[in-house]
């Protein structure tokens, strides 16, 4: 075969195929068009998220009025006194439930001695505080029908109970039998059970036949703290196995030998159990004074806090510029920065919360809904010592500005806030160096 044309036709190949491969890698690098219809743009055949428009945060603080706390995750008992919020006072009502509904004591039946045990579930701050605790009994049955706010006082008695106790969750506690860790322990007015309990058995009061009797003649009993400022708050849980009221009795002159009755807060399913937390916040120690903010331009720092406390307010002021457009919300997020230096020993919310007013109610954006894309705002550490909250607002923009066509306000506050006294400092709006960044992705879709 000719040499010549061997080698023609070889350098033709070679050619041919790098001239092949210099058109594909061309039109793997460049951005294709997909029409008039969507962003226009694929990169490597996936959509880009669109244009992207940033814009200011008004943001500011506000107290809550009162919030829901019938039947919380856990009960709260203290004064906290905080350096950064100012005090927050806590306290609780439950009611008590028989163990044994138509008990039979007997005659002469006399009570002893009381002593409460209540499981820790956490505590807020530093321990090794003490409490001035007192126990009052409720004087007014309270409803299963209605809600209870954590503004609602009920009907109180006298006093069965005025101690000082030490908060701490690894203090041993002696329960007879051998030391355990875990509980808050304290006696009762022995007199006060004897009256509605032994008393009523002995007489055969009709209220004994059941709990659901016994809870309107017994409503049941609130227990605060009488002191103006300790170090935490403590939070217990009236569900647990631990979480008990002991009645040590005996029967006539004759018996030497102690019998218990145990009364519980409602663990069993089916119990009619109900509790409420009851708070009260003084700002006045507080590093922020809710008469000065600022709600037309913002401020460089916002506040937010369980247990009914402080909450901030975001607004967003040039939104409504995208009213009207058609365009597409591929996606929106709002990032909120923690102030450095505020946390310990008042550990972080775990997660916020962004709720918006709704016909004159308060509840969760729509992206809470989204199975694909939920809202997020769990806390997320940005480098060693930075946390900042995350949210998808996609579902809640795209209503603002193509549906309702009203850009409402939104609210942050921590997750729990029932049963939490979690509390975070946040970059504002006009805060230098970390203001909250409100960014939306859109495509034009006509």
């Amino acid at each position: 075969m000719n040499l010549y044309w061997l080698r023609k036709t070889l350098n033709k190949t070679i050619l041919g195929f790098l001239a092949f491969v210099g058109l594909a890698l061309l039109n793997s690098s460049c951005e294709k068009s997909n029409g008039e219809i969507g962003a226009g743009k694929f990169v490597e055949d996936r959509p880009e998220l669109g244009e992207k428009l940033t814009y200011d945060v008004v943001s500011y603080t506000t107290d809550w009025d009162s919030i829901s706390t019938k039947n919380p995750r856990a009960v709260a008992l203290g004064n906290l006194n905080d350096p950064i919020f100012g005090k927050l006072d806590a306290s609780f009502t439950s009611r008590i439930l028989l163990s044994k509904v138509a008990p039979d004591f007997g005659d002469s039946t006399v009570c002893d001695s009381v002593k409460v045990r209540l499981t820790y579930l956490n505590t807020y701050g530093v321990r090794g505080d003490s409490i001035h605790l007192q126990v009052l009994p409720v004087e007014e049955s309270m409803s299963d029908t209605i809600n209870y706010y954590s503004n609602n006082m009920p009907v109180l008695g006298p006093s069965i109970m005025d101690t000082t106790l030490m908060i701490d969750p690894s203090e041993p506690v002696f329960n007879g039998i051998d030391t355990t860790v875990g509980f808050l322990t304290f006696d009762l007015d022995a007199g006060y059970f004897q009256e509605k309990l032994f008393d009523a058995a002995i007489a055969d009061e009709d209220y004994l036949i059941d709990n659901e009797s016994f809870v309107e003649a017994v409503p049941g009993l609130h227990f605060k703290d009488l002191r103006t400022g300790t170090s935490a708050l403590s939070f217990f849980d009236l569900t647990a196995a631990g979480s008990t009221i002991q009645l040590f009795y005996h029967t006539g002159s004759q018996d030497t030998v102690p019998k218990l009755f145990t009364m519980t807060f409602g663990q069993n399913f089916g119990d009619p159990g109900l509790s409420f937390n009851s708070y009260e916040s003084d700002f006045t120690s507080a590093d922020f004074s809710l008469d000065m903010q600022d709600t037309l331009n913002g401020e460089p720092l916002t506040y937010a806090q369980g247990a009914g406390g402080a909450r901030t307010v975001l607004e967003f002021p040039g939104l409504d510029t995208l009213i009207g457009k058609g365009y597409s919300i591929n996606r929106a997020e709002i990032i909120v920065h923690v102030l450095q230096g505020t946390a310990s020993p008042y550990t972080l919310p775990n997660t916020l919360l962004i709720l918006q007013d709704q016909d004159s109610a308060q509840a969760l954006i729509k992206d809470y809904t989204s199975p694909v894309n939920p809202a997020g705002g769990s806390i997320n550490r940005a480098d060693l010592r930075e946390f900042r909250y995350r949210f998808n607002v996609t579902r809640m923009v795209h209503d603002f500005v193509n549906t309702r066509e009203e850009i409402l306000p939104v609210i942050l506050t921590p997750a729990s806030s029932n049963s939490s006294a979690a509390r975070v400092v946040l970059g504002g709006g006009l805060h230098p160096t970390i203001p909250v960044e409100f960014n939306v992705y859109y495509t034009k879709s006509e």
